[in-house]
């Protein structure tokens, strides 16, 4: 997608080749070797072969001189794999991992293993004013247990610091929507702020639970940390609210990612901006808000399924618009660099929606997704694929165009082509302004694939997942004016689901059973009524129904009905 710069190894192998003559060859490997594994282990997100193909090069160039680097370039390409394939494993690693258990006097282990900290009495964070703030255990406990036991509230501002290495963060806020000690559950309106962003402004929990159907949700944001700086969480409440607000938040997660997981690396062109000419470069001073991340055609994926960034991803069927059946790979994924495993975890490659083998139907249809954002904001839309047919190995075997919120993003999209081959992952990045700024609302952001017909073996389309976040304004707001929120990424797991969710959705279902057969039965009244007028006024007339039968349907399963014929007297006027 953009320039690469060459990579410091390169740089460094030259510097040791240029020793002076003094200096063994064997000093001389050793140096090159050292240096290599010394980049790999510090960088190991953006290890690439440039300082194999300068050292492989020289040694070939000058082997007489260099007998015994000679020998050892036979096994270069080999170490050098090893070391590409165990950076793939260990990119994911965060190298902060912190998850706060805010409220909690012990240091808990959640159901699905992980261990959380006491917010409190370690050093991790700390907590200012502490004076002011309470920490208590929900009323009524939640089933999902950590860190949704306890929670830090408080009828005033503050605000936690947490120290952390420099660079891009995964942030995510816990939140259990209930009644505490001394605190009503619909009194919770609070902003969270951190440096020069509003992450969450005026920000009705009850509300939003309630819209999700759920008491327990977590939102997650991506931020940048610069170097000497400490990550701190603002909250605040609402000043004009009547009965006096209060601020709560029961976990708080922080985890690195790679360098360039989602901001545009240094000396790159930039995503494309879907309806400009332009690229658009995401910047380290951006902050991102994820509104969905998506398992195309398969099951949700628990933050412990992930590689290694505690993600959640959702299932698509909530979004999905169409009747095509979701299919699975299931050949092993070949990881690249270009698609480290970090970018996503198998599971959301081995599951996949495409269009099937009919080229009629698949000329007349498309693949559609239909997600809810918040007007006046850009959005990083990123696609993942993987080409897994044992009948598609080539490029332009399946061709398909991408529209995104109605515009061309590919005219000739190609998983092979930007992948180097089939089963190898592959995703790609678009920026989309939705509205202009200043504006308020919900819209419905598509994500459209096009089957080509021409230039193209198959007529066909696929999608394995979708990731969508928000980007931040001018001003550095991240909130929404409508506080309804998408509803997939707060969902942590489907278990999250409450009983009184469950409770609604039957009651909704009982209640829709009951207007349906009441109108059935004013219908059957309605026609009886009718037909009894009918006949009534038949009888006044002097004339009488004659029913006709039609011909027996030859196609089985198909019922026709006689119809009606009314004849009449012919009256003549003398």
């Amino acid at each position: 997608m953009g320039l690469r710069r060459p990579h410091p190894s390169a740089f460094l192998v030259e510097q040791v080749f240029h020793a002076p003559p003094t200096v063994s060859s064997h000093v001389q490997c050793t140096a090159t070797y050292l240096i290599s594994l010394h980049i790999f282990l510090s960088y190991p997100s953006v290890f690439s072969f440039d300082c194999y193909d300068q050292f492989s090069a020289r040694i070939m160039k000058n082997r007489s001189q260099h007998k015994s680097l000679f020998r050892i370039s036979i096994l270069s390409p080999f170490c050098f794999f090893l070391l590409q394939s165990f950076s793939i494993v260990t990119a994911g690693n965060p190298a902060d991992s912190i998850a706060l258990d805010c409220g909690s006097s012990g240091n808990p282990t959640a159901s699905d293993r992980r261990a959380w900290t006491v917010d409190i009495g370690s050093n991790l964070a700390t907590v200012h004013p502490l004076e002011t703030t309470i920490a208590a255990k929900a009323i009524r406990q939640a089933a999902e247990g950590i860190p949704y036991s306890t929670a830090r509230l408080s009828s005033s501002e503050f605000t936690y610091t947490i120290p952390v290495t420099a660079g891009p963060k995964f942030v995510r806020f816990y939140f259990y929507q209930t009644s505490y000690p001394g605190f009503d559950r619909s009194e919770a309106l609070f902003s969270v702020k951190s440096g020069p962003y509003t992450l969450l402004s005026n920000f009705p929990a009850d509300f939003v639970a309630d819209s999700l159907g759920v008491e327990c949700f977590v939102r997650e944001f991506c931020i940048n940390v610069g170097k000497n700086q400490l990550l701190n969480f603002t909250f605040t409440l609402f000043p004009s609210f009547s009965k006096g607000s209060y601020a709560f938040v029961n976990g708080i997660e922080i985890a690195s990612t790679p360098h360039n997981l989602y901001y545009t690396p240094p000396g790159a062109y930039g995503i494309p901006f879907i309806g400009q000419t332009s690229f658009y470069e995401i910047e380290t001073s951006t902050a991102l808000e994820t509104m969905y991340r998506l398992d195309v055609g398969g099951p949700s994926i628990s933050p412990t399924e992930d590689s290694g960034l505690f993600r959640f991803w959702s299932d698509d069927n909530e979004f999905f618009r169409g009747g095509v059946v979701p299919d699975k790979a299931n050949n092993t994924i070949k990881y690249t660099k270009e698609t480290p495993a970090y970018i996503a975890p198998a599971e959301v490659y081995q599951t996949y929606r495409s269009m099937g083998p009919n080229k009629s139907w698949n000329s007349r249809n498309n693949l559609t997704w239909k997600l809810p954002v918040d007007l006046g904001f850009k959005y990083l839309v990123r696609l993942h694929f993987y080409e897994t047919d044992p009948d598609k190995t080539q490029q332009s075997d399946r061709l398909f165009i991408i529209y995104i919120d109605g515009q061309i993003a590919e005219f000739s999209a190609d998983a092979i082509s930007w992948s180097g081959g089939n089963s190898k992952p592959a995703y790609r990045d678009y920026l989309a302004m939705i509205g202009f700024e200043g504006t308020s609302g919900k819209y419905n952001l598509s994500i459209d694939l096009q089957a080509r017909d021409v230039f193209t073996r198959y007529s066909d389309a696929m999608l394995n997942g979708i990731e969508i976040f928000k980007l931040n304004k001018t001003a550095g707001s991240l909130a929404r004016s409508n506080p309804e929120p998408p509803k997939s990424i707060f969902l942590t797991k489907g278990s999250q689901l409450t009983g009184k969710a469950s409770s609604n959705k039957k009651a909704t279902l009982i209640a829709v059973g009951v207007f349906v057969t009441i109108g059935l039965v004013l219908l059957s009244l309605r026609v009886y009524t009718m037909f009894l007028r009918q006949r009534r006024e038949s009888k006044d007339h002097g004339y009488k129904p004659n029913f006709t039968e039609t011909k027996a349907s030859p196609f089985p399963g198909e019922v026709r009905f006689p119809f009606l014929e009314a004849k009449t007297k012919e009256v003549t006027h003398v």
